[in-house]
């Protein structure tokens, strides 16, 4: 039994691509959330800072650049991981062995 569908791809690559790509918009989401809401404001499972006030009314800029550099770095794994999927679907076409058959 093979994971390749009918066009060459393998579905185990295109399904961690998608993934990387839904983590690379979720990463860039919450960077944006980063930059814009103050820490008082952001949800609890951001890290929601109450105290003290000058910490709490300020935003927090290094975890959006943590966040944005994320979301880039899933963004290049999903395009690697897609390209991957589509050089390996014509090696066997360009393949001196198989061609000369």
């Amino acid at each position: 039994m093979s994971s390749v569908s009918a066009s060459g791809r393998s579905s185990g690559k295109t399904i961690i691509a998608i993934v990387l790509a839904v983590l690379g918009v979720l990463f860039v989401i919450a960077a944006i959330v980063f930059f814009v809401e103050p820490a008082h404001s952001l949800p609890a499972f951001m890290g929601q800072i109450t105290h003290p006030y000058a910490r709490a009314h300020a935003t927090r800029p290094l975890h959006g650049a943590a966040a944005l550099v994320a979301g880039i770095v899933c963004f290049v794994a999903a395009f690697f991981v897609n390209r991957s999927n589509k050089a390996g679907a014509g090696d066997e076409s360009r393949d001196p062995v198989n061609a000369s058959r």
